[in-house]
């Protein structure tokens, strides 16, 4: 338990508010000692932070003059290496967050999905309750949507700052993650008193734009954790977990919103993001390797006195000017995802897939509430054919990882062979959007939309992947800025769509089919996109050969 908490973000606090007296790692304790070579005849004096000041000078001498040294030095230095670049204590040192071992990394993975489930329902959660907020504030249903899109605008633009203020080697992914959500889950103490819809919507928004990191980093933090191999698997388990999040916030705020009102919907994420903040804070340990060096080198400078430890990703920070990272975190997204075709268009896809989802929010109430008279926790529990559509998308793709994937990338084949995957999966799309438009009537038992909806997300889910997995693979250089701005397309397309959602459907009409004609239209764009899968992997290759920043 010990050393849970020493490695949380709590530890780390009281690490640093205690000078390094609290939750002491391995390297501050007395009688530490470097990891010798076998071949080293004379092991290093003992060191600890409690070391007198003149064995400490030793120690910074034997530091600075590699000359003199006949063990392999904390940093690991080999021939021809920076004798005082810090790094691993060997491939299998145990702080190594590849290293850690699978039960651990469960526990890791976990807390990243509760994360991502409680601030992703922050979306949807009050949409239950929009009939009420409707009639409190004396407002149109247009403008009732717009705290849902306010959101949703929120965190793409904070993702834009926090995906890389993480990877900075001095911050990590908990100091970026813990402290957004802090405020997130203070912010929801306002926004259920709201006394009206502007103050809302400004809350909204300041809520999405500080939950944007777990919602930005979350594949990230897989990925920090997690071998290559097994990096598809946790990145489909955490997709999955941000699906959940949507699906599950009408479900609570319907139930809340039909027992008491509205405002308990935020009541209810209140409590949810508050629980996932204290487990977080007492469990979720940093991930982020190079911040794991950097705090280590920064105990070693102050155990050998040595001031010229320091660790790679450090270097190629201070390496970096202010100018460049503006060039990379704000102007390069934008330039790779409007001028870039191939980007562009699959920014478009996601983009589009993202917006459905959305759009669902307004159309469920019409054909729940409206045509099936559901009551408010029914209408709620109607949205859980999503849920089993993106359960069973997820099974489908981790075993075509497996089977498929993994075997055609280790026999050679070009990044475009993913498209192969999408070719069953991207027609779903335009299927399960006739099904739901058409089938949502009253002649027509309420269980065929949920249906449809299901098989929408079941194929969304596996093109949503393959598109991301094939954007990683063919930008691999400017990965940070491909999904940056991938991100922030996402979310403005989603959330420019609710605000005209109600308009499309019920203008177009027929009263008998009140959403199939707007589900058509939606349906006609996504028969279009589906068949970019077949064109990328016809001519994805000559795409990338053209571009300056694709392999």
């Amino acid at each position: 338990m010990e050393d849970i908490v020493r490695h949380s973000f709590v530890g780390d606090f009281l690490h640093l508010a205690s000078g390094g007296r609290l939750f002491k790692f391995p390297d501050q304790r007395p009688g530490f000692k470097f990891p010798v070579d076998e071949a080293d005849p004379v092991p290093i004096p003992d060191a600890s932070i409690s070391a007198p000041e003149h064995e400490k000078e030793k120690l910074s001498a034997i530091d600075a003059d590699s000359s003199t040294r006949t063990t392999r030095q904390p940093e690991d230095a080999e021939a021809g290496k920076d004798p005082n670049l810090v790094d691993w204590y060997g491939p299998d040192d145990p702080e190594n967050p590849q290293n850690w071992s699978t039960g651990r990394k469960a526990f890791v993975m976990a807390q990243l999905c509760l994360l991502t489930t409680s601030l992703y329902m922050g979306a949807s959660i009050y949409t239950p309750g929009v009939e009420q907020l409707m009639e409190d504030f004396n407002i149109s249903a247009v403008v009732a949507s717009i705290p849902l899109c306010m959101y949703v605008f929120g965190y793409g633009i904070g993702q834009m700052l926090f995906a890389p203020l993480s990877e900075v080697p001095a911050v990590g992914r908990n100091w970026v993650y813990l402290p957004t959500m802090i405020i997130f889950v203070v912010l929801q103490v306002p926004t259920a008193l709201a006394k009206n819809i502007g103050s809302l919507i400004v809350l909204r928004f300041i809520a999405g734009f500080f939950c944007s990191p777990a919602l930005s980093n979350g594949g990230a933090s897989m990925g920090d954790i997690l071998g290559p191999a097994s990096v598809p698997y946790g990145i489909a388990t955490w997709a999955g977990a941000a699906v959940c999040g949507p699906v599950l916030g009408p479900l609570l705020g319907g139930v809340f919103t039909q027992i008491k009102d509205w405002r308990w919907a935020f009541w209810c994420l209140l409590w949810i993001s508050g629980f996932a903040l204290i487990v977080l804070l007492f469990g979720l340990p940093e991930t982020f390797g190079p911040t794991v060096l950097s705090r280590r080198a920064k105990r070693l400078r102050k155990l050998t006195g040595n001031q010229n430890l320091t660790t790679k990703a450090e270097l190629e920070f201070s390496a970096v000017s202010t100018g460049a990272m503006i060039s990379d975190n704000l102007i390069r997204p934008f330039i790779i995802s409007f001028l870039e075709p191939g980007v562009l268009m699959l920014n478009i896809y996601t983009g589009f897939m993202y917006a459905v989802l959305y759009t669902w929010f307004e159309a469920f109430p019409i054909v729940f509430s409206g045509i099936y008279h559901f009551n408010t926790i029914q209408s709620g529990v109607a949205f859980c054919g999503l849920l089993v559509g993106c359960i069973i998308g997820c099974t489908i793709y981790m075993y075509l990882i497996k089977y498929k994937i993994i075997p055609w990338l280790m026999a050679g084949h070009r990044p475009e062979v993913l498209f192969k995957i999408a070719f069953f999966a991207s027609p779903l799309l335009p299927l399960a959007l006739i099904f739901f438009g058409w089938s949502s009537t009253a002649t027509a038992n309420w269980i065929a939309p949920i249906i449809a909806s299901g098989l929408f997300v079941l194929g969304g889910f596996i093109v949503f992947q393959v598109l991301f997995n094939y954007l990683g693979m063919s930008y691999p250089r400017y990965l940070a800025s491909v999904f940056a701005g991938n991100g922030l397309f996402r979310s403005g397309v989603a959330g420019a769509f609710p605000l005209f959602a109600r308009q499309l459907f019920v203008r177009l009409g027929p009263s008998k089919f009140p959403i199939g004609f707007g589900s058509t239209v939606l349906a006609g764009i996504a028969a279009i996109l589906a068949m970019l899968p077949f064109f990328f992997y016809r001519a994805g290759h000559l795409m990338r050969a053209r571009s300056k920043y694709a392999n």
